[in-house]
């Protein structure tokens, strides 16, 4: 997929100081202007919603408040009247730019004239010192943040961030002007489909990120709900599919990972006309074997109502480092580099419920688990304890992968 990239100007650091510095100044302070793009478009000036009676209007506005600087007036005539004279479209950018003027007009009527549009020769922008709200700046920046966060980070920064990318997400309520268009082949509507691959881009990463930390931090109902969330808004995210699969067998719910499956293949299948992929069907059957050795019950669709709100499940209090670093060793094991891992403490403390969750993460991850508890009296019999309580034929597998194992089941 080629990302496409358009510039975002930076804001003003803090738009209540910029205020109050116009105020100092003896300058007129304008109204807060609050921009809503991602999900259909919402407008606040002074916390009251504003209605257009132009479209074009407002489709203007939104383009100056995303672009940021200033831009010629010829060019905003050709992106938004793109089948008029030239004349002509300068003429209904007059009118758009007036009914803008009246719209975001201070509501004292007592100050001085002042707008939020800042109009220069023949540029036209809005004033970067005007006090602006913009949905996309918390996002880029949480964005930002997510890139330059390393394993090095400190748990302190880690929630920092997390609690950063959360509050960015908690501003999506769907792509990039959702359903807003001008019904015609106008460089507008071509911005606007470049501008939603870009931030569905975005929007991924961030999502991404956010249930890879809650899920290596052992915060596996956050993950969950997270990734639901991606879901419902990017509902063909094959790999938010995947995620939430092993995220539910995690948890142990075989049942809700398949049902995940269902609901993406036929997506899939009515959108696209394609089958999932290779990746997708792999970890489906994987999910079934698993499902078949437990003796689970087969699928069945499940509702968001049935699913436990993740408020209400208590996480791994104080314990993400730890379930990180288990997280890593994994990784590391899995890469040629055998680890051991003592887990020690008072009692107490969640040492058990820690390794629990580990193996049931490890697990969804595809691993074979070995389990068990040594005993003196088992102590010539190498490997006895975790191949002990395994069926005869995964026995014999995983003993045949054991350096020097005497362990043979019999039949």
């Amino acid at each position: 997929m080629t990302t496409l990239t358009t510039s975002v100007t930076a804001r003003p650091a803090s738009a209540a100081s910029t205020t109050a510095d116009a105020v100092m100044r003896g300058e007129p302070a304008m109204d807060r202007l609050r921009v809503g793009v991602l999900g259909p478009p919402e407008v606040f000036h002074h916390n009251h919603r504003l209605t257009f009676a132009l479209r074009k209007a407002q489709a203007l506005l939104l383009y100056l408040a995303v672009q940021g600087g200033m831009h010629p007036r010829s060019k905003l005539a050709a992106l938004l009247w793109p089948d008029s004279e030239p004349q002509g479209a300068r003429t209904a950018l007059r009118n758009a730019i007036t009914l803008l003027r009246r719209l975001l007009a201070d509501l004292d009527p007592s100050a001085s004239p002042h707008s939020h549009l800042l109009s220069e020769h023949e540029l036209l922008g809005l004033d970067p010192h005007a006090p602006l709200e913009l949905d996309l700046d918390v996002v880029q920046q949480a964005w930002h943040q997510a890139q330059r966060l390393s394993l090095a980070s400190s748990e302190e920064q880690r929630a920092a961030l997390v609690s950063q990318v959360q509050h960015a997400l908690s501003l999506v309520r769907g792509p990039f002007l959702e359903g807003f268009w001008l019904r015609e082949e106008s460089g507008f509507d071509h911005w606007v489909q470049q501008q939603q691959q870009q931030w569905q881009v975005r929007l991924q990463v961030l999502f991404a990120r956010l249930s890879s930390w809650q899920e290596t931090g052992g915060e596996l109902e956050l993950a969950r709900a997270t990734l639901t969330r991606w879901l419902a808004l990017d509902a063909l995210s094959e790999e938010a599919s995947r995620r939430l699969m092993r995220v539910h067998l995690a948890l142990g719910d075989a049942s809700a990972a398949l049902q995940v499956y269902t609901t993406c293949r036929a997506r899939l299948a009515e959108e696209l006309r394609v089958p999932p992929s290779a990746e997708t069907v792999a970890l489906a059957e994987h999910i079934r074997a698993t499902q078949a050795r437990q003796g689970s019950p087969p699928a069945r669709p499940t509702s968001a109502a049935s699913v436990p709100p993740s408020e209400l499940v208590a996480p791994l209090v104080g314990r993400a480092a730890a379930f990180s670093q288990l997280v890593v060793r994994y990784h590391q094991a899995r890469l040629g580099q055998p680890q051991a891992v003592l887990i020690e403490g008072e009692a107490g403390i969640g040492k058990t419920r820690l390794v629990s969750e580990f193996v049931a993460w490890v697990k969804a991850q595809g691993a074979e688990v070995l389990s068990g508890h040594a005993f003196e009296m088992g102590g010539r019999l190498p490997y006895q304890p975790p191949v002990a309580d395994r069926t005869v034929a995964s026995a014999a597998r995983i003993a045949r992968t054991l350096p020097g194992s005497a362990c043979r089941p019999r039949g």
